[in-house]
């Protein structure tokens, strides 16, 4: 009696040892579990905000593109109209110094006649009475009288082309005056409309370079923690692969410990009744905005639920249903399983070897750490 009291409080004493071993290792499995999910979470947050941000870009780029055309075509009638302007400046500074010399001229002709009335004052010019008298003949007669005509007449013409070019130049620096007034006005209109835009386009590009320094941030965080869950990941697999031992190494009393407990998974545990929403620390909890609603969605989530609160692991559901093109805008594709509700993204499930997701009819078909949380059906299509 003594004997078998003694082998069966080994027995037991065996049992908490091995339980004080695994139960530890589960709840150290179910905290990086959590961590794995919260940073499933902040991925997709990630990539949603770097999507956003490259759209934004994209679009900015688009807009400073628009606004380079149009700088290009302002600048052209920019320098159009300065050269309009400078031609009609160096042509009414032409027509201002022909007229500074015509007045010139115009004055100096106006001194010679001056004088040349004050020296017929002082000592009359000949007259035809006078040419007729001194004359030595018919011939010479005749050729006074024409010199008299002719000084007269050069007298006449010179004032006046003096006094017709002066008015049109003096004319013509009024409309050359008035054209410049016009294009420098014009000029001006056509500079300032140049800087706006040029102005508009800086502020652009600055805010393009503020989105994009944001998008460089994320994406740099993006990188370190897929890194990093990559190696919580591959911990994960090996303390469930640790715990999976110890559980077998532990013998059938153990077992018969964990399953009056509900730790370890049921016998026949593919669940067919419907996920219903609980709280608690474990189990599956479906993300707010997701569908699991459709076809299997629902066993699905249900015998998730099932796996992780055995496991003490939270599992959460960020995608189940989705349609054709909320799929694709996610990286996914029109007909894959979760257009079909065959499917469910769950971070916190990646550590979960594939003999325990088969004994919860549940498996993960698709390898790699990128699609590790990616759950679906046992025997489901692809």
């Amino acid at each position: 009696m003594i004997r078998l009291l003694t082998l069966r409080r080994i027995s037991l004493l065996a049992l908490l040892a091995a339980a004080a071993v695994v139960i530890p290792a589960a709840s150290s499995s179910g905290d990086l579990a959590g961590s794995i999910a919260a940073g499933q979470g902040r991925v997709s947050q990630l990539k949603s905000a770097i999507q956003s941000e490259t759209s934004q870009i994209q679009g900015f780029q688009g807009t400073v593109s628009t606004l380079q055309t149009r700088l290009s075509a302002i600048e052209q009638s920019v320098a159009v109209q300065e050269g309009l302007l400078a031609s009609v400046r160096n042509q009414l500074t032409a027509a201002r110094s022909r007229l500074v010399a015509l007045r010139a001229r115009y004055a100096h002709d106006r001194q010679v006649l001056a004088a040349e009335l004050l020296a017929d004052y002082e000592s009359p010019p000949p007259s035809v009475v006078n040419v007729i008298v001194d004359a030595q003949g018919f011939n010479d007669l005749l050729t006074g009288l024409n010199d008299l005509k002719a000084i007269e007449r050069q007298n006449s013409t010179a004032t006046e082309q003096v006094n017709s070019a002066r008015r049109a130049v003096a004319a013509e620096a009024v409309r050359l005056a008035q054209v410049e007034v016009r294009r420098t006005r014009a000029t001006a209109a056509v500079v300032v409309e140049r800087d706006e835009v040029a102005q508009l386009r800086l502020s652009i590009v600055n805010r393009e370079l503020v989105v994009q320094r944001a998008r460089d941030e994320q994406t740099g965080e993006l990188t370190s923690l897929q890194k990093t869950l990559s190696r919580e990941v591959s911990v994960l697999q090996q303390r469930a692969a640790a715990a999976a031992a110890a559980s077998g190494a532990s013998g059938g009393a153990a077992a018969d410990q964990s399953n009056s407990s509900g730790g370890a998974p049921p016998s026949g545990g593919c669940i067919n009744t419907p996920f219903v929403a609980h709280g608690g620390e474990f189990g599956f909890f479906q993300a707010p905005g997701t569908n699991y609603s459709v076809n299997e969605e629902p066993v699905i989530a249900a015998r998730l639920d099932a796996l992780g609160k055995a496991l003490q692991l939270h599992l959460e559901g960020i995608s189940g249903y989705r349609t054709p093109q909320h799929s694709v805008e996610v990286g996914g594709f029109a007909d894959d399983p979760h257009t079909r509700g065959e499917a469910s993204d769950t971070p916190g499930v990646e550590g979960v070897p594939e003999s325990t997701l088969e004994q919860y009819c549940l498996t993960r078909p698709f390898p790699g750490p990128a699609e590790a949380d990616h759950i679906q059906e046992l025997g489901s299509p692809l």
